[in-house]
């Protein structure tokens, strides 16, 4: 339940920022060569021995993946993937869905790094129970949909203690 919550505010803020069609592409280019977005494909040498490999590496594991391949990845699967989710939940809250909706407004300028400061803090004794009281009904959707799926999407556990390092309310929320 605490992976589901910080999972949901990891998703929301990479959205914000990277708005996009529902039909898969590859993210805009930053201007360098071989970023997302100039044409060119991945390099799986990078991160798995050589070769082409597609777009994001779908099966390259995450820690494994280049910054490039992460970018990717996010753009292709994880944003949309995530957009439709909270857009299911609450089209007027999430209508416009983008990266800096989980990674927040200077997503960009940190490296996209998680968990994000600008959002939500949660207790770190219960984060689940003040998330409750905050907001019943967003912890719940966070919980049930949003940490499954980004677990399932990132090739991850959902956080327990048996799991620690798996996806939970931290790997977005900052511990208040």
């Amino acid at each position: 339940m605490r992976t589901i919550f910080v999972l949901l505010g990891a998703a929301g803020l990479a959205f914000s920022a990277c708005e996009k069609s529902s039909a898969p592409t590859t993210p805009p280019s930053d201007g360098t060569a071989g970023s997302p977005g100039d044409g060119t494909r991945g390099s799986a040498g990078d991160a798995a021995g050589g070769g082409d490999t597609e777009p994001g590496a779908p099966g390259v594991e995450w820690a494994d993946k280049t910054d490039k391949q992460r970018k990717e990845y996010m753009g292709l699967v994880v944003l949309p993937g995530m957009k439709t989710l909270f857009q299911a939940h609450d089209a007027t809250t999430f209508g416009t869905f983008k990266c800096e909706t989980c990674h927040g407004k200077s997503g960009k300028d940190n490296g996209y790094e998680m968990p994000n400061e600008s959002m939500y803090a949660l207790d770190k004794a219960d984060p689940i129970k003040g998330a409750m009281e905050y907001d019943e009904k967003v912890t719940k959707f966070m919980m049930e949909q949003v940490t499954p799926k980004m677990a399932e999407m990132l090739d991850s556990p959902v956080y327990s203690p048996e799991t620690p390092n798996g996806v939970g309310c931290f790997t977005c929320h900052p511990a208040g």
